[in-house]
Parts: C-alpha cells; sequence; structure tokens
C-alpha cells in the first residue's frame, strides 16, 4: 500500500460544524417505531413474543495471538457444528437442464497491481484502502491437516475499531485493521481459563454486524447441542472503548426460547444451525434453521424426529443427514440493547422454509427471501409498525440446476482444484446475499454446474421493492468456463451501491482458490463484473471444503466504502484469513482526519462525523489515531479527561478539563 493510503484520515469543513450541529439539536433526531395493532388478511401471519433478561457485563483480557484451533473430527465421527446438514430445495420437474443458461456475458476477473505511486487517479478506479491478515489459529500438537472445520469470516467496523470472527477465534483491532489481539470464544463469558459451560459448547458459527445508528457491536455465537439442547448467544459491546475491553452484555437463546419443546433428557432434541444477523432502523433481527439432533457423534447419524419432504427414511433412521424442520426469525429493539435491559421481542417459526436470509440495508421494512423450488421464491417483509407478518410474495423467476433427489445435495458442485480436491464441494444453494437499496430488493445463491454452465457459479435476482415483482432483466450469473464462483457476500453502501467479497477459481484440475472483492456502481452500470482479487492461494484443503459463508459491510463512518471478509490458504494448514477495506478513489478518506464531538448530538447515532459527532470526550478521544484532530463544539462536558495519544484540540469548551498527554 503506497504512501498516501497509510494514514487514512477523513477531512472536514470547520466552518459548517455549528450549523449541521445546529441542525442536529433542532430536530434530526430518530423517533421510535411504535407498535400499533392493525387488521390483516387471512394468510398473514402474527408473530409470538419471546422475553430474554440481560446477563453479564462480562469483561475479559485480549489475548496477543490467536488461541489454539480446536481438534479435527476424527474419522468416523461426525461433527454437527461444522457440518450444516443439507438444504433440499423442491426440484421443479417441469425444468429441462438444456433450458438452464447464461443471461450475461462470463464475469471476468482481473488482478489488482500494487499501486506505488502517491499520483491521484481515476475517480472510479477500485480501491483497496487496506487489506490485511488477521492471523491464523495453530494446530493443536500432532494434528492433522484441517479437514472439515469451515472458516467462515464476519466482520463489524466501529471507526478504527475493527472486530472480526473467524469459525476459530475473534480478533480485535484498534488501528483500522493494522494489527489484532484476539478472543477466545469458547473462554470469555468468562474469560478464566475454564471453557464456558454453555451446552457442549463453542459451535464455531459466529456472525457479527455493527449497528451504526445505535453504536452498538452485536456478535452472535452459536454453541454445540447437548443431549437436548443448544444455544445461541447474543453478546452485545455498547462503545469502541467495550469492544477494545473485550467486555460484553450476553442474551442467550435457546429452542424453548421459541416454542421448540425439546424431548426429555438423554434423547434427541433440537439444533438451532446456521445463524444470520441484520438490522433495520429500530430492530435487530437474527435467523435459525432448526433440525433434528442426531441421537450419536459416531458412526452413521440416526434421527429420531421425521425429516420433511421425503429427505429420509421414515423415522430418519440411519440416514445421510436430516434436512432443516423449519426456521425461526427473531426481532429484537434496537432501544432496549443500547440500555442494556432485558427485553421482549417477536419471533416467527416458518415450518415451510430453511435457511432465512435478512436483507443488509433494511429501513422501516425487513425483507428477507427463501427457495420454494428452483423456479420460486417466497418474499417475506415485516413492518416495523407491525407484529404481524403479511403472507409472502412467491415470485417465479427462470430455472436454475439443482441436484435431483436421492442424489445428495452436498458433493454435487463440482469445481476441482489442483491435487484433486474441491472447494465447492459443500455448497448447496441457500442464500447467502441479500439487499434491500434504490427499490431493489436481491438475493444471491451458490448454483451447480449443469445446463449451459460449466461449472458452479452465483445466481443474482432482483425484484421490486413495491411489489416484490421480478425486474425486467433481473435474473443473472456470476459465472465463468474456466473459473468457478461461491459463497458471495453484499451489502449496499449509503448510496445503494452495492459491494461484496466472493470465492473463485479451480476448473479442469488447476489452480487453487482466492477470494476476490466486487463493486457493482455507476462506474460499471451495475454489474457485478469484473472481480477485484485480493489475494490468490497457494495451498489447498485435504479435503477441499472452503466454507460456508462470507461477509461484507459498510466501513462505518466512511459510508461509501466497504468492510469485507474472505481468506486464502499459504499451505493446507496456515489459513490467510483477510480483512479489506476497498471502494472507489472518489471516496477515499482524506489525509486529514478529524473526530467531531458535540454535547447536543441526541440522535442515538454517534460515529464521529460532523453530522453525527460523539457526545462525550472520552469516546472521541477513544475513536482517535495519532495525529488526528479532535473538533470539540462549545460547553460544559464536566469530564476531566487525559489524552494519552498526540492527539491536536481544535477547539474545545467554555469549561471542563482536558489535557494533551505526552
Amino acid at each position: 500500500m503506497n504512501r498516501r493510503r497509510k494514514h487514512l484520515r477523513i477531512a472536514a469543513l470547520f466552518a459548517l460544524a455549528p450549523i449541521c450541529l445546529l441542525l442536529v439539536w433542532l430536530g434530526w433526531i430518530r423517533q421510535p417505531t411504535v407498535l400499533q395493532a392493525q387488521s390483516h388478511q387471512e394468510n398473514d401471519m402474527p408473530s409470538k413474543t419471546f422475553t430474554v433478561a440481560a446477563k453479564g457485563p462480562f469483561r475479559g483480557p485480549l489475548l496477543k495471538s490467536p488461541p489454539v484451533r480446536r481438534a479435527e473430527r476424527k474419522k468416523g465421527e461426525e461433527a454437527e457444528e461444522r457440518e450444516h446438514p443439507a438444504i433440499r430445495t423442491r426440484v421443479d420437474p417441469d425444468v429441462r437442464q438444456e433450458d438452464i443458461r447464461p443471461t450475461n456475458p462470463p464475469t471476468d476477473v482481473r488482478l489488482i497491481p500494487e499501486q506505488n505511486s502517491d499520483a491521484p487517479e481515476a475517480p472510479g478506479t477500485f480501491t483497496f484502502f487496506r487489506n490485511t491478515t488477521t492471523g491464523d489459529s495453530p494446530a493443536l500438537p500432532g494434528a492433522g491437516a484441517p479437514n472439515f472445520s469451515p472458516y467462515e469470516p464476519s466482520v463489524g467496523v466501529n471507526g478504527r475499531v475493527i472486530f472480526y470472527t473467524t469459525n476459530n477465534y475473534a480478533s480485535v483491532s484498534g488501528d483500522r485493521g493494522q494489527t489484532y489481539s484476539y478472543i477466545n470464544p469458547a473462554d470469555n463469558f468468562p474469560a478464566d481459563n475454564v471453557v464456558d459451560n454453555v451446552n457442549s459448547g463453542f459451535g464455531g458459527d459466529q456472525y457479527v454486524y455493527y449497528v451504526r445508528t445505535h453504536g452498538l457491536m452485536c456478535w452472535l455465537i452459536q454453541y454445540n447441542p447437548d443431549n437436548a439442547n443448544n444455544t445461541y448467544r447474543l453478546a452485545v459491546a455498547r462503545s469502541q472503548a467495550d469492544i477494545l475491553n473485550n467486555t460484553w452484555l450476553v442474551y442467550d437463546f435457546t429452542p424453548a426460547t421459541f416454542g421448540l419443546n425439546t424431548p426429555p433428557a438423554g434423547a434427541s432434541g433440537i439444533w438451532l444451525d446456521f445463524p444470520d444477523l441484520s438490522v433495520s432502523d429500530n430492530f435487530l433481527y437474527f435467523t435459525a434453521n432448526y433440525f433434528p439432533r442426531r441421537t450419536s457423534n459416531v458412526g452413521p447419524p440416526t434421527c429420531t424426529l421425521a425429516c420433511p419432504n421425503g429427505a429420509c427414511p421414515a423415522g430418519c433412521a440411519n440416514c445421510t443427514g436430516c434436512s432443516s424442520i423449519g426456521s425461526i426469525i427473531a426481532r429484537i429493539p434496537l432501544s432496549n440493547l443500547v440500555q442494556g435491559t432485558g427485553f421482549s421481542g417477536n419471533f416467527f417459526n416458518d415450518t415451510g422454509h430453511s435457511s432465512l436470509r435478512l436483507t443488509h440495508g433494511a429501513h422501516d421494512t425487513m425483507y428477507w427471501g427463501a427457495h420454494n423450488s428452483n423456479t420460486q421464491m417466497a418474499i417475506y417483509r415485516w413492518p416495523e409498525s407491525t407484529t404481524i407478518i403479511p403472507a409472502p410474495n412467491n415470485v417465479n423467476h427462470a430455472a436454475y440446476t439443482l441436484a435431483t433427489p436421492p442424489t445428495p445435495v452436498r458433493g454435487s458442485y463440482v469445481a476441482t482444484c489442483a491435487g484433486g480436491t474441491n472447494f465447492t464441494s459443500n455448497s448447496d444453494d441457500r442464500i447467502l446475499g441479500a439487499w434491500v437499496a434504490n427499490g431493489v430488493i436481491g438475493f444471491m445463491w451458490d448454483v451447480a454446474q449443469g445446463g449451459g454452465f460449466a461449472l458452479p457459479h452465483v445466481e443474482v435476482v432482483r425484484f421490486n421493492e413495491s411489489d416484490r415483482t421480478l425486474l425486467p432483466g433481473g435474473q443473472g450469473q456470476i459465472f465463468s468456463n474456466s473459473i468457478a464462483f461461491g459463497y458471495a457476500s453484499v451489502h449496499p453502501n449509503d448510496r445503494g451501491h452495492l459491494g461484496g467479497t466472493i470465492a473463485f477459481g479451480c476448473g479442469g484440475n488447476t489452480g487453487n482458490p482466492g477470494v476476490a472483492a466486487w463493486i457493482a456502481d455507476d462506474f460499471n452500470n451495475n454489474t457485478i463484473t469484473p472481480l477485484e482479487t485480493l489475494g490468490a492461494s497457494f495451498g489447498n484443503r485435504a479435503q477441499g471444503r472452503w466454507g460456508d459463508y462470507f461477509a461484507t459491510r459498510i466501513y462505518s463512518p466512511f459510508g461509501n466504502t466497504w468492510a469485507g471478509t474472505g481468506f486464502t490458504l499459504n499451505t493446507p494448514l496456515a489459513r490467510d484469513h483477510r480483512f479489506v477495506w476497498f471502494g472507489r478513489e472518489r471516496d477515499m478518506p482524506s489525509a486529514t482526519n478529524v473526530i467531531f464531538v458535540s454535547l447536543f448530538n441526541s440522535t442515538g447515532y454517534e460515529d464521529g462525523t460532523l453530522f453525527h459527532p460523539y457526545n462525550t470526550i472520552r469516546e472521541g478521544h477513544l475513536a482517535t489515531m495519532a495525529g488526528d484532530t479532535i473538533s470539540i463544539s462549545a460547553a460544559d462536558y464536566h469530564e476531566p479527561q487525559v489524552l494519552s495519544r498526540p492527539s491536536r484540540l481544535e477547539r474545545l469548551g467554555s469549561s471542563g478539563t482536558v489535557k494533551i498527554g505526552p
């Protein structure tokens, strides 16, 4: 990265500060949504209520290096937390494989050369503002090559503070992704050198989202099932200081929270799995598939609950895997999380679909989607103003390739890499990317080779937000005749343009998988091509499984840029987890970074920008890096504060004590 990008700063016009802050004071305050009873149609679906108490806060030390990687499964064992049961979508019997064809040109993957010049570049130049690795977990002594556990990286960004999770650890950066400290999720609540006593322990799946409108870092953690239960834990940090100090309030959810009564102790129970997390203006949402709990971790899995859609034999005895029984979507008031209190939320149990995917970019209505078949989607919506979920819109689209039962879905995707491994071996057609922006709802998912497609690829389908109808030309593919694609993530920026990350590579027993970032905006006519390469793998996995999901978020407070995740492999044992901050050259942060502070910001939205300043000097100070300027509006803050980093004060209130530290 060149000198001009080493210190990323934002410039501001000081003359505008009093005017903008006055506007904030006079009325730029979000009003909470009032839930109203309203009439609904016969097929509309009332949600149910649940109540959860807050626990903590828990505070623990950060580690200097990643925790030791968990032991891999032994031959013959079924590690449930590492093998999502296959999702089986109904096949439309009228579809002919020969009719499945691309609807757009092949996708171009472009290598980004290292930029060594400080000269200005064109506004539309794809630019990496940061491209770093978070580190790898060391393997247990004597452990072989990792043979099954996925990586599943996720990220949240609050100014200079980055919170990044993988399937084995969490990491924290206080300098915009340049260096990292680490958290062991298996021992953090509390961090006392004793594995947390939650069911059968930490399960691997984690998902992160920073709620910039309320200053919350939300961390969803999945625990392994025991004989009759498992837990989803929502950990919440309410400030940058909390993240940097590893301080969290936690809220626990089990199947019983949602009325999924488990069988007696010692029998098979219900397993919550495959998390998703997103927000609207006033609510946090998460989803979970729920499955029958396998009765044994050794040998062929058996199930005591019947599986739907004929996926397994009656009673699921000795089946090859059980499909999801259904899905839960839960809605949580953000105001309670800000206050650190327990809450009553709402949830909906969808017994007809699995792997619901929430849209990023929602405001007063949350949308999500699920497959009815390989030619039809169900699009749901949940307005903030009601507890009623309207009946979904069932919308037809062009067919995509789907393995026909009883052929197992897992293993039907084939992208052969060097050495004969298959990095798409664990893919299926669950939706992985979803967004709503500029009047469009969109979804992305992996599709197997077949029809006119030589290799696995990604389907992209877009709908009108107003009536959920398929847009003209609204279906396309990220594909190539020589490169496979999968695991796409997406998030809209403040303009409503799209950015994301995606895995690619491996066709015809050549090459290794890599990870790429992409942007769809006004510079490329909103097409997801070309893809800009983040890194190339120099090794591959022993058994080929590459992952289950990536993540992309807005890089707050630079709302037209993105933070994304992915990984490469330096050897079959060494994982290179990537954190990337990317965007267009026009949105590059300025060389001068100003952090704004004002007592008069009562919006609940604080990111240190001119329009949404922090309302305490302490918060402003925590947001700075060496050389930053803190602009403090005139007021009496009553908070003695020593600035421990060499920062420059542009303005200060009429009273209050602030000193410059050494």
